[in-house]
């Protein structure tokens, strides 16, 4: 998703305090994962739409036909703040 259809996705919110076009899309995931981690334990989540609850069978099935594949959700977080900081 371009810069622009964030703007015009959350226009609603006023004037942006900050020109995210700016930034590698490394730096985006990271502001990505440094947001939502910053989201209360008890906030509730949102509904998934009909093609994420799809996404997530076809990942559950592929874990359990080889669950060696994939790695946790901490070693790819590592590997994204790692790149970020690297700036790729």
């Amino acid at each position: 998703m371009s810069s622009g259809v964030l703007s015009r996705r959350f226009a609603d919110m006023g004037h942006p305090l900050f020109d995210f076009s700016n930034l590698t899309p490394a730096q985006r995931a990271e502001l990505a994962i440094a947001l939502w981690d910053s989201l209360p334990d008890d906030s509730t989540e949102p509904a998934l739409t009909d093609g994420q609850r799809a996404e997530l069978g076809r990942r559950i099935e592929a874990y359990r036909k080889d669950p060696r594949a994939g790695a946790p959700w901490d070693e790819v977080r590592a590997r994204i703040r790692s790149a970020a900081k690297r700036g790729r």
